[in-house]
């Protein structure tokens, strides 16, 4: 089992109404699950394939404000 670590995330309702209505129709348990699953993928697309990548693209992220 993958290791995971409970995160707080501020969605907007448009986003969450939109993980309900794809979470209705897969097998997957919870929005939770759904949501990682997705949030991997697309970050993987983006380029990000390891941590240090993730590690980089996160420290840019907290230079920025």
């Amino acid at each position: 089992m993958n290791d995971t670590k409970p995160t707080l995330l501020r969605l907007r309702n448009s986003t969450v109404a939109m993980l309900r209505a794809a979470l209705a129709g897969s097998a997957h348990r919870s929005m939770a699950t759904l949501a990682d699953e997705i949030l991997e993928a697309e970050l993987r697309k983006r380029g990000f394939e390891s941590e240090s990548n993730l590690d980089r693209m996160l420290e840019a992220a907290r230079k920025v404000k």
